[in-house]
């Protein structure tokens, strides 16, 4: 029997931002068009009521800090004796906020900010005010709190890693992470220097090898706003929503096949969920499975299919691309491979 241990969830879909190749643009980009969805404050109380006491709040499709309730659900999950982990552009509330936010952290909780470089470089990509997020991430530290400056790669920033490095340090910051874009375009452009491949170029590469499950077979599971529980972000971003999701996907026909609302942290237990699963059981029983192929569903040329899910739209005249890639049968192959060069990608520099 399997046993969720922590969870990954996506508090709401609202954002102050709008930074490219965010998840959340992606699919207004596709035609998604839902308005704001927030996650039931009830639902963090239902999640620690189970026992769950490691608890993340991801921006997979919005700024957690912008949830209606944000302070309650903090207070919950702190007040479960959970551990905290929260990704954010830290662009919200003053520095009081933050520095009684970093009050109520205890050992082993970290909030993981967003600033892509120094001020000019990261206001290009990520448009938040890089002096406010700076000054509220010192206000955290400072109330006691254990932050990590994350900042995604691009051409027009890879000449300040030295000196994010150096300022995240001198700023008493836990770790500074250096990542890839996803993706990359014309306009926000590949790095010269190679820090890893992108998950696109893994991707298209076809190789399947040493897959190793970053969520622990069950053990983490992903929640979407809507209350939805998924193996991982991963699978809910391939394989949960039409505008993304391959046709005929086995994920997809799994997920579809349950009951109604079966998979949904409001309705069910999680441990219910990962183990009564068809869609957790087909990923979990075929996770080895060799005989589980890539399958290249398109071959890079543009058309207009109307089956095919749309990437994004071409920066350089709006035209609506659909982005050549490999899909598979589920998300292990595309990321989880226990390689050097995505162990590589994933956390380029530490202090």
């Amino acid at each position: 029997m399997r046993e969720v241990k922590s969870i990954q969830v996506g508090l709401t879909t609202r954002c102050n931002s709008n930074c490219y190749f965010c998840f959340r643009e992606e699919l207004k980009r596709a035609g998604r068009k839902e308005g704001n969805v927030d996650f039931p404050t009830e639902g963090i109380q239902r999640i620690v009521d189970q026992g769950i006491r490691d608890i993340q709040l991801c921006c997979n499709r919005g700024e957690s800090l912008f949830h209606p309730e944000i302070d309650k659900i903090i207070d919950i999950i702190k007040g479960s004796g959970s551990r905290f982990e929260m990704n954010t552009n830290g662009d919200r509330f003053d520095s009081k906020w933050w520095y009684d936010l970093g009050q109520k952290m205890t050992p082993g909780d970290q909030v993981i900010f967003a600033l892509d470089g120094l001020k000019s470089a990261h206001e290009k990509y990520r448009k938040t005010n890089w002096v406010n997020v700076v000054m509220n991430m010192k206000a955290f530290m400072e109330g006691g709190g254990q932050a990590i400056w994350q900042m995604v790669l691009f051409k027009h920033n890879e000449h300040q890693c030295d000196l994010v490095r150096k300022l995240s340090k001198e700023m008493g910051c836990k770790e500074t992470w250096i990542i890839n874009s996803r993706f990359y375009n014309n306009i926000y452009r590949k790095p010269t220097k190679e820090y890893g491949k992108t998950k696109e170029e893994i991707l298209i590469s076809g190789k399947v090898e040493n897959i190793k499950c970053r969520f622990h077979l069950g053990e983490r599971v992903y929640i979407g706003v809507d209350g939805s529980v998924w193996p991982c972000c991963f699978t809910r971003c391939h394989f949960g929503f039409k505008e993304r999701a391959y046709p005929n996907n086995v994920v997809t026909k799994n997920y579809n096949k349950e009951r109604v609302d079966f998979n949904n942290v409001m309705n069910n237990t999680l441990n219910d969920i990962v183990n009564n699963s068809k869609m957790f059981n087909y990923v979990f029983d075929n996770m080895y499975n060799e005989s589980v192929p890539y399958k290249a569903e398109y071959n890079g040329s543009f058309k207009e299919d109307i089956d095919k899910p749309i990437m994004y739209k071409n920066p350089s005249n709006e035209r609506l691309v659909r982005h050549p890639r490999n899909m598979v049968n589920f998300a292990c192959q595309l990321y989880c491979h226990d390689t050097p060069e995505i162990e590589k990608n994933r956390r380029e520099i530490r202090n």
